[in-house]
């Protein structure tokens, strides 16, 4: 991609929303950390991972926050 479409593609990018800009940020860091496998493994595994069964619930999740 050469510097002038990028400076297009980003010059578009600012003028969208806060909403659209954060759902295209959290796009965009998933992306990234899915190409990392080396330096994040274990988010890594949690983003692939597409089973239900190794999810946890909010009521879990709010207790491990609250040991943190």
């Amino acid at each position: 991609m050469d510097l002038e479409k990028l400076e297009n593609i980003t010059s578009e990018l600012s003028k969208l929303s806060a909403e659209e800009q954060d759902h295209l940020a959290g796009f965009l860091l998933v992306e990234r950390m899915k190409r990392n496998q080396l330096v994040m493994p274990v988010i890594h595994k949690r983003v692939e991972d597409a089973d239900p069964e190794n999810w946890n619930d909010w009521e879990k999740a709010k207790l491990q926050l609250k040991d943190v």
